[in-house]
């Protein structure tokens, strides 16, 4: 529970409390509920050369992998970065 807690970037005593309130049937609002989660094993690492097509691929700790192609404006570029890093 907390290595999927910290994966998500929220405190495991407060995953137990909602599984507890949800298992009270005190899940609010109305309507919530708990959804399956199917864990699957991590896809082959594609190692083929990448193509000179103006497509730039970076791959970061984490397992993250990013292709860019040239139509990527520098600032959206710089988000997707941004957010990866605080993870």
């Amino acid at each position: 529970m907390s290595l999927v807690a910290r994966r998500y970037d929220v405190n495991a005593n407060q995953v137990f409390a909602w599984r507890r309130r949800y298992r009270a049937g005190s899940a609010e609002p109305a309507g919530l509920q708990l959804m399956p989660v199917t864990v699957t094993p991590d896809q082959p690492i594609d190692t083929a050369p990448a193509r000179a097509d103006g497509l730039i691929e970076i791959e970061l700790a984490g397992g993250y992998r990013l292709r860019i192609g040239s139509g990527v404006k520098a600032s959206a570029l710089r988000l997707v970065l941004d957010v990866l890093e605080r993870r």
